[in-house]
């Protein structure tokens, strides 16, 4: 059964002899969870011009429903596709039945599974935008890059989140260039601030926000981790999210001897006031896209420590936001914590440099602003609408 929240809305029929209201655009997600893809998803169901955009959102399933929930109250509408199982075709049917009810004329989608069906239902559907993104580099095995190059022909534009991306996107794929838009993840640099002086005279915290998941490599963080116990005995390590590794990690910990120094926090609804607890961030991905996490951490003035795989590197400038380290090896991963921890002068010179790197290159308002200027064209491309600020849209 297709679940809904809110009332339903409409294609805006053509007044006659007049503009047109907001063209109705439906993001599609995997699930209601909290992580990077549904961040950036929620920001941009919130923020772009309900004059323009009749947005609502769907999730192939629901699971916690976290971002439902944020999505409620900002008053955008969801829905709960209610898929049961990754063979539950009858997912197809459902999408296909909202897509037509709502008279959908934008699909974008977020994620594997909803990439695809994205494109193969809203082909058969008749919509004619359908946006798909890509999100990360090798992140996939040969099975599922194979239904990706078959069905990227059915999207009708491609998003890629960093160059690396794009470039990779554009090779596997085959997506041509005129299909295909780099536009990187932002964060609210409003919401995300560095921290006052007052609140760092404490021990040392690092922290980092990823969901506890394989790709996020937790495993090689408590190794580091535990590296560092002789050296540097008082501080501890912040870990915020949840996933089905955390069970394995609170072992390892155990393990290692460092249970007692590591907080599971769990998933919170806002990172930002553990942000502000953290002095240095670390994130230890296998494969990355553009990591809405390190953005976050670089908004707060936090020195980083990452991995350099995917599109991280594009973010942080190693050797002045941060420093960037192989995937995997936790004796450089520990080097790189103690260097960030022994030399507090460094640390407050890359947290500076990384916020100014935030402002300039990756705010939320200037995504918002390359999404919305790529909505507009490929409106302008397909369904023959301009918009005008006085009247609505129009015939071009």
């Amino acid at each position: 059964m297709l679940k809904s929240a809110g009332h339903p809305l409409s294609f805006p029929e053509r007044v006659k002899n007049g503009p047109m209201g907001p063209i109705p655009l439906l993001f599609l997600v995997v699930t209601f969870d909290r992580g990077g893809a549904e961040r950036v998803l929620t920001r941009c169901s919130i923020g772009l011009p309900r004059e323009k955009y009749a947005v609502r959102v769907a999730a192939l399933q629901r699971r916690s429903g976290a971002i439902a929930a944020d999505l409620a109250r900002a008053g955008v509408l969801t829905h709960d596709l209610d898929m049961r199982g990754k063979w539950d075709l009858r997912v197809c049917i459902r999408l296909a039945r909202l897509l037509r009810r709502e008279r959908i004329r934008v699909l974008f989608a977020f994620m594997f599974h909803a990439t695809l069906l994205s494109r193969v239902v809203g082909l058969l559907c008749r919509v004619p935008i359908r946006i798909t993104s890509e999100h990360s580099m090798d992140a996939e095995g040969p099975g599922r890059r194979l239904l990706n190059r078959w069905t990227a022909p059915l999207a009708t534009h491609v998003v890629a989140v960093s160059e690396g991306v794009a470039a990779y996107a554009s090779r596997q794929f085959r997506i041509p260039p005129d299909r295909l838009t780099t536009i990187v993840n932002g964060v609210d640099c409003a919401h995300f601030r560095p921290a006052e002086k007052s609140q760092h005279l404490r021990p040392s915290v690092i922290g980092c926000t990823a969901r506890l998941h394989a790709d996020y490599d937790h495993a090689t963080l408590l190794q580091a981790f535990a590296r560092l116990g002789g050296r540097w005995p008082e501080v501890q390590l912040l870990l915020v999210g949840r996933g089905k590794e955390e069970s394995s990690l609170r072992v390892l910990a155990e393990a290692l001897g460092v249970a007692g120094r590591v907080l599971f926090v769990g998933e919170q609804a806002d990172v930002a006031p553990w942000l502000a607890q953290t002095t240095v961030y670390v994130q230890p991905s296998r494969t990355a896209g553009i990591p809405i996490s390190i953005l976050e951490a670089m908004a707060t003035g936090l020195p980083v420590v990452a991995t350099a795989v995917g599109g991280t590197s594009e973010v942080v400038a190693d050797g002045e936001t941060g420093l960037l380290v192989p995937p995997g090896d936790p004796v450089v991963l520990a080097e790189a914590l103690d260097t960030l921890l022994g030399n507090p002068a460094m640390s407050v010179a890359f947290g500076c440099a990384g916020r100014a790197r935030v402002e300039a290159h990756f705010s939320e308002t200037r995504m918002l602003e390359r999404v919305e200027a790529l909505l507009d064209t490929l409106v302008v491309q397909h369904l023959g609408l301009t918009f005008d600020p006085s009247k609505g849209w129009v015939k071009c």
